[in-house]
């Protein structure tokens, strides 16, 4: 684990937690939704899959892409610049976010049948 992304190789998994202030956690949900849609798209290629998961306030964000230098072009997103502005308002302070390198020998297919 690190808390910069410059120190993992390969491909990398993001793991972001938040929590939102009381009664924004819905605002927060949406532009994270929107931001989950730009990364399942042609949009970021090297962007293999964005989990958000949520219980009442608190969030949790799995993402995983291609290498560290996806990065660049996933936060120059509209959505996840339009996250950011949403983010500022609607958080309970800063995010923690932490970078991880996939473990040998994972693999990210999902099978046929879940498609």
């Amino acid at each position: 684990m690190s808390a910069s992304p410059e120190a993992v190789s390969g491909k990398i998994i993001v793991h972001v937690r938040m929590k939102a202030k009381e009664g924004r956690a819905d605002e927060l949900e949406q532009a994270l939704l929107k931001v989950k849609a730009s990364v399942e798209s042609d949009a970021e290629p090297a962007g293999i899959t964005f989990r958000v998961a949520r219980f009442q306030d608190e969030i949790l964000i799995f993402e995983e892409y291609e290498s560290a230098a996806a990065l660049g072009p996933h936060s120059s997103t509209e959505a996840f610049k339009e996250l950011q502005k949403v983010g500022a308002e609607c958080r309970a302070g800063d995010p923690v976010c932490l970078f991880y390198q996939e473990a040998s020998g994972s693999t990210s297919k999902v099978p046929a049948s879940k498609l």
